[in-house]
């Protein structure tokens, strides 16, 4: 699994599905799970929502790129999402935590030993990783603090390869490897995966933008063009991110590339630092959250369905059991909210109205249809929602007491006074458009 330099590439997280840009597709009925042996590896092969995942497991350690890691939580999730027999309902429960982000937007390390390294790389090796930190951070949220007591961090060690582990797990040291000690970008890319971010050509609206053609891929390799369920591309697709494979990048024959654009012409990478595109996205999946107690700022929540309709507290009344619906937009305080954190990942949403009152679901209910409603804040389960982020479609929101089903416009209506519900999620890739909310900061 080395991934020298030539071959090394990653991108911003998310993705999805399209047969322009999968040659190979899965319309054909197959097993949900195969796996083949291909010299000291297994290459499990999966088909989940109807694009074939893979992921190569060498010595017990399982690659979802040649430079990304997963454990074997995170495969058994993969593997359950590919078990046909396991409701769209529950699959929406595993996906929620495949990947989770940093909590507070905080990444705590500890500096590499010097292992077989000479006085003088070693010293290269710190300064690079100082440099890498510097460059993700000097344009985001993201904190970089030396670990003290803390139990998941990120740790880093010379070797022959360069891989990280995907996202932050609870109880989980990601160790990281660097090979290219010499390269800033390289290792901040390295690190990016820890923070759960992925390579951008697994974005998904790349259908839009490239056409890949796994068949031209070298036998072992197709895991490092998965699609991955339930992110979000976000901005326009970014060929000069520092995630960003080039057309070559584990082609069988460099005149026969693996990924084109749609003219069929071919592009190269970079690895020298950080584009626009890359800081945005990593602001925007670590945005809202930021270092704060609470997210900074009050904003409006508007459905994708339609951009003049937002979320609405009934008769700007502050009673408990107001119910909450959609309206037109408008710039009153009955449209506004703050976020505050909760438990890792989910949010207590307030009313500006009176920031004691607080988004509930009715009755503490699980069943699909089930009303949201302002009520006091007792810190219940059914008062805290987890954060999907989706990228250019926004964000999606799961109550801690009903993981399952997600917050949405009841019947994908846009008339004024329509219900916001709790309701099943229809698919596991993206949440439906009745699903979708857009976070607008007004102050």
């Amino acid at each position: 699994m080395k991934s020298k330099l030539l071959l090394l590439s990653s991108c911003l997280v998310l993705a999805l599905n399209s047969c322009r840009s999968d040659i190979e597709n899965a319309q054909a009925s197959s097993m949900d799970h195969t796996t083949t042996n291909l010299d000291n590896a297994k290459i499990h092969k999966l088909l989940i929502n109807g694009t074939y995942t893979y992921v190569n497991e060498v010595n017990g350690e399982y690659f979802y790129a040649d430079d990304i890691t997963i454990s074997s939580e995170q495969f058994n999730k993969l593997k359950m999402q590919a078990n046909s027999e396991i409701s769209t309902v529950e699959k929406s429960t595993i996906v929620s935590s495949f990947i989770k982000t940093w909590p507070n937007a905080t990444v705590y390390y500890t500096l590499p030993s010097q292992g077989s390294l000479s006085t003088q790389n070693y010293n290269t090796f710190l300064t690079n990783i100082n440099k890498a930190f510097d460059m993700i951070s000097s344009q985001t949220s993201v904190q970089f603090v030396e670990r003290t007591n803390q139990t998941e961090y990120i740790t880093f060690t010379y070797t022959t390869s360069n891989s990280s582990p995907l996202g932050w797990q609870k109880n989980r040291v990601n160790g990281i490897k660097i090979y290219n000690i010499t390269y800033p970008a390289i290792i901040a890319h390295e690190v990016m995966h820890s923070m759960g971010i992925m390579h951008e050509q697994c974005r998904p609206d790349r259908d839009q933008y490239i056409i890949v053609d796994v068949n031209k891929a070298t036998e072992g390799s197709r895991h490092n063009f998965n699609i991955y369920n339930d992110y979000g591309g976000y901005g326009a697709f970014d060929f000069g991110s520092v995630m960003m494979y080039q057309s070559t990048d584990f082609a069988i024959d460099s005149s026969q590339p693996v990924m084109t654009k749609l003219d069929g012409s071919t592009f190269t990478k970079q690895r020298t630092g950080l584009s626009a595109g890359d800081y945005a996205g990593i602001n925007h999946l670590y945005g809202p959250v930021n270092s704060s107690s609470a997210i900074n700022g009050t904003y409006t929540m508007t459905t994708a369905l339609a951009s003049d309709k937002n979320l609405d507290i009934s008769g700007s009344s502050t009673t408990d059991g107001t119910s909450i619906i959609l309206y037109s937009a408008s710039t009153g305080n009955n449209q506004r909210f703050t976020f505050s954190k909760s438990d890792h990942g989910y949010y207590i949403i307030k009313s500006i109205l009176d920031p004691t009152k607080v988004l509930t679901v009715k009755s503490n209910g699980t069943v699909n249809g089930t009303a949201v409603e302002l009520r006091t804040n007792s810190n219940t389960d059914s008062q805290k929602w987890l954060l999907f982020n989706l990228g250019n479609n926004g964000f999606g929101f799961a109550p801690k007491n009903a993981p399952a089903l997600r917050l949405e416009v009841k019947n994908g209506l846009t008339t004024n006074l329509t219900p916001i519900v709790i309701g099943t999620t229809d698919q596991t890739l993206q949440p439906s458009v009745k699903q979708r909310f857009i976070l607008t900061k007004v102050n």
